[in-house]
């Protein structure tokens, strides 16, 4: 139990406070339909009805996945279709085929898709892979068997946690679905929306209190009345605003997030990336339709564009359904990460050229050639960012030679932080522990003979006049005797000159 309830905390988005349950009796969306609990789901839940965004659902059985889809269909009064994927076949969404002519047409019932407005697939997670391909369709294009789904808006879904290989172990746990299946990346991808919704032990203790007591009162006294039509129409003007005003930042912010959400292993696909930007700028315009406003310096009211881009962030990424984990404080991150560099990029066109760079190696080679035509281009909070997501990317042996070509320069610039100086520091710390020792000395063991003669020759065949090359060698001996299974002495020079290859990127755009 204590694996997945860790899992379970590092995937959620910050838990509902007593203070945001209690701000949600005046114009919180879920609070009005009697959803106690989850207050920071109302900007996004907005934002995918006023724009019609397709949403799945993620959590535990009883955590209101169906009761929070239902109660916004009934609030929107909407022609809604409830369907059990799992338990679902073709004929239950089409009707049943019967001849027509040269053709055929389908026995339409109460029951079918044709004319509904919103339709709900429960269990999504459980349903065969066939069905699941079918379903492919009406959630990405609002089609049937090529047919057009005139009147469909809403294309919803729900589903337990995915049981990922980290719960293989852990199968005689209560709260592991051993059923719910991994979507399909491609149908997880045509969701906009995806939100992770929080057990009942992880909500605040007034929420908790509130869920129970609403089993003393009668269901049709648990919603308030709320115009959700009007809120959803003027979430979808402010939205509009948001996109004329906010657009070029939104462009620039959704782009410098793309690399190291690939290198935190959360990598988006161009339409989820243009699904982000859409969504940033909907939850912009359901924070401003809701009356969402943060509080600054001295209680000034202030309502940032990145407040709303981190909202969206937090609930557009598709990997939950894929039954893959996502920090909340690594994404929190790479959203600073992306707010500085959309702040930066905005004044600066070459510097966005150095941050849509793919290879981190030859980020930091664009922006070393950036700053030695005009200091202080390149921010020293971003520099140093660029050198450790650099290091970061190397192996052992690779991360010292990147570091004994990097240091001098970067010190002769002053444009990294002391944290970034001390990790390219590393080797060169080793290599005084190393040269310190008495007459050099270091036993090889037997099974170690042949790679440490193979060190020697690697050294010996360099050539003693050239201090690059000495320097080289000795970085090769100390990273030997630090970490014997670190160092590859035949490859020395070949890394050291294909490192330098992408350090020596230039950029001929910049002025």
């Amino acid at each position: 139990m204590k694996k997945q309830a860790s899992r379970r905390a590092a995937d959620a988005a910050p838990p509902t406070t007593a203070t945001e349950e209690a701000s949600g009796r005046a114009t919180g969306l879920l609070f009005n339909l009697g959803l106690h609990g989850l207050a920071h789901f109302d900007a996004p839940v907005l934002a995918a009805l006023a724009m019609e965004t397709p949403m799945l659902l993620i959590g535990p059985h009883g955590c209101a996945k169906s009761a929070l889809l239902e109660r916004l269909a009934a609030a929107m009064g909407l022609e809604h279709r409830h369907y059990n994927a799992s338990l679902l076949s073709f004929d239950d969404l089409v009707g049943f085929p019967v001849p027509d002519g040269d053709g055929l047409r389908y026995l339409r019932t109460p029951a079918t898709l044709w004319g509904a407005q919103s339709v709900f697939l429960d269990e999504i997670s459980r349903c065969r892979p066939e069905v699941q391909n079918k379903l492919f369709s009406i959630v990405h294009e609002r089609r049937v068997q090529g047919i057009a789904l005139g009147a469909l808006r809403y294309r919803w879904a729900a589903m337990n946690p995915p049981a990922g290989p980290e719960s293989a172990d852990a199968a005689d746990e209560l709260d592991v679905y051993v059923g719910s299946l991994p979507l399909d990346p491609a149908l997880a991808d045509r969701f906009g929306f995806v939100l992770s919704l929080p057990a009942l032990e992880d909500l605040s203790p007034e929420a908790r209190r509130s869920v129970i007591r609403s089993g003393l009162t009668p269901a049709d006294r648990q919603t308030a009345a709320m115009d959700v039509p009007a809120l959803v129409a003027d979430c979808r003007q402010c939205a509009e605003v948001c996109a004329s005003l906010h657009g070029d930042w939104i462009t620039t912010y959704t782009s410098a997030l793309v690399v190291p959400l690939r290198q935190a292993g959360l990598g988006i696909s161009g339409r989820r990336a243009a699904m982000l930007a859409a969504n940033i700028a909907a939850v912009h315009g359901a924070r401003n339709a809701l009356g969402q406003r943060d509080s600054g310096p001295g209680g000034a009211v202030r309502d940032p564009i990145a407040d709303s881009a981190l909202v969206a962030l937090r609930h557009s990424l598709p990997h939950r359904a894929q039954g893959k984990p996502v920090d909340a404080g690594v994404v929190a991150s790479i959203h600073r990460q992306a707010v500085d560099a959309a702040s930066q990029v905005q004044a600066d066109a070459a510097l966005a050229r150095i941050l849509d760079e793919a290879h981190p190696v030859k980020r930091v080679g664009l922006a070393l050639a950036a700053l030695a035509k005009r200091p202080g281009r390149v921010p020293r909070h971003t520099m140093s960012l660029l050198v450790a997501d650099a290091l970061a990317s190397q192996d052992k042996q690779a991360r010292w030679i990147l570091s004994q070509e990097l240091l001098p320069t970067l010190v002769d610039l002053d444009c990294v932080d002391a944290p970034t100086l001390e990790l390219l520091a590393e080797p060169f710390t080793a290599q005084v522990s190393f040269e310190e020792r008495p007459n050099l000395r270091h036993e090889v063991p037997r099974s170690r003979i042949a790679p440490f003669n193979a060190l020697v020759a690697a050294v010996g065949a360099l050539d003693a006049n050239d201090q690059e090359q000495v320097a080289l060698g000795n970085l090769g001996a100390a990273l030997y005797a630090h970490d014997e299974g670190a160092c590859e002495p035949t490859a020395l020079t070949r890394q050291q000159s294909a490192l330098r290859a992408l350090l020596d990127a230039t950029d001929d755009h910049a002025d």
